[in-house]
């Protein structure tokens, strides 16, 4: 990479990380949260879905407005926007206002994803490491902070967990401003490089395009890999809590929740990066299905596990889950031209995170009547799913273009 492809991939690997942050406090402090507001699961949930839902909603006009009017003006949006939205929620009088918070706080981010998968893919000719980076830099966030919002939250209270996460928005914001994000024309035509070919798409300007079959699988593949991160994520830190023994210095629940949930996390930034170098590799719709295949045994382990055994099964799973997000978004990448990716790469990520996040409803409903482990067991039969698109869609590649695309 070049000293500039660096630099891009430096910045949106940092902002990714604090995007994701940004949604994480929420299921890193709700046990303090479900103490405040007398809140059964049911309804923790509904609101975490409120949030991720506008976190998914804003990804299709923010593709469409990257497309128009490019990076700076949308990133500075999203980072600045987040901080001021952060510190909102933390002031909140009461609980409408805390909702609508968390709500705007998911719009304001929502705009990210496409942003910064166009901007990596149009200005890093190696955009499949690039992507592999970028995600386990976000994966570096995921882990840290539900670990540091616990903390700061079980010591001085959820509100001074949101306070203290403006900090970093406002710094990006300010390091954004010396980033060179406009596309170049000579860039704009090594933006297919490596070993990386677009696949033939219909003109542009049709609608349908975006729409045409192996898209169609591809956004319902990742979606349904979102779906079962949220579903996960959202209580994650709880049933950690609730399920394991484990005693570490004078911790109470929420900062143990946090910390464990964090470590399993952590585990995403070295399954991103191995999914962005075999994105790099030939017949990717293959190992797209092998590493959806492979997940589906460790999140079902997860209902039945506790203690160390539960800790290893997440672990597992969180890495094969995060491995499967940079090697989607490579195949999206091929798939589509320089000139209608921003717009795909929003569809693809409304679904992943505005259809995905119903995940968070469908567990705390789960939860409430059936108990925290019934919800593995539900999110196993979305994995079942999400092989079965999986599938397809290497069926689709082996007639359209052989068996040894």
């Amino acid at each position: 990479m070049t000293r500039d492809e660096k630099m891009i991939v430096a910045l949106m690997g940092c902002s990714h990380a604090l995007s994701h942050g940004y949604l994480l406090i929420f299921p890193a402090v709700l046990l303090l949260l479900q103490e405040e507001f007398s809140m059964g699961y049911l309804g923790l949930g509904v609101i975490s879905n409120i949030m991720t839902f506008s976190y998914g909603l804003g990804a299709l006009p923010g593709g469409m407005i990257y497309n128009r009017f490019g990076a700076k003006k949308l990133y500075l949006i999203c980072f600045l926007g987040s901080a001021g939205a952060s510190f909102l929620v933390a002031v909140s009088p009461n609980f409408f206002f805390f909702t609508a918070g968390l709500a705007l706080l998911g719009a304001l981010g929502s705009v990210y994803h496409p942003l910064a998968n166009s901007l990596i893919t149009s200005k890093v000719k190696e955009y499949g490491r690039g992507l592999g980076i970028h995600g386990a830099a976000g994966n570096i966030g995921l882990a840290a902070a539900p670990f540091i919002a616990a903390l700061i939250g079980s010591k001085w209270g959820w509100r001074q967990a949101y306070i203290c996460f403006t900090i970093p928005g406002i710094a990006l914001s300010l390091w954004s401003l010396f980033i060179d994000m406009s596309v170049k024309k000579e860039e704009q035509k090594e933006s297919f490089g490596g070993s990386l070919k677009p696949t033939p798409t219909a003109k542009e300007g049709n609608f349908w395009v975006f729409f045409a079959l192996p898209l169609v699988l591809l956004y319902l593949v990742n979606m349904l890999h979102s779906f079962n991160f949220h579903g996960a994520i959202t209580f994650l830190p709880t049933y950690l809590a609730k399920h394991t023994s484990f005693k570490i210095f004078s911790w109470d629940s929420v900062a143990l929740g946090g910390m464990l949930s964090g470590l399993a996390l952590f585990m995403g930034v070295f399954g991103q990066y191995m999914g962005g170098v075999l994105g790099q590799k030939p017949r990717l719709e293959r190992k797209l299905l092998g590493m959806s295949a492979l997940s589906l045994p460790f999140i079902f382990s997860m209902s039945l596990a506790k203690d160390s055994c539960l800790l290893i099964m997440a672990l597992v799973y969180f890495f094969l889950n995060f491995a499967l997000q940079p090697m989607s978004n490579v195949l999206l990448a091929r798939y589509t031209t320089l000139e209608m990716r921003g717009t795909a790469f929003g569809i693809f990520f409304f679904a992943a995170f505005g259809i995905g996040s119903l995940a968070s409803s469908f567990s705390g409903y789960i939860a409430q009547n059936f108990g925290l482990p019934w919800v593995f067991v539900g999110l196993s039969f979305s994995t079942i799913f999400s092989i079965f698109c999986a599938f397809l869609l290497l069926k689709f590649k082996k007639q359209a273009y052989g068996p040894t695309f």
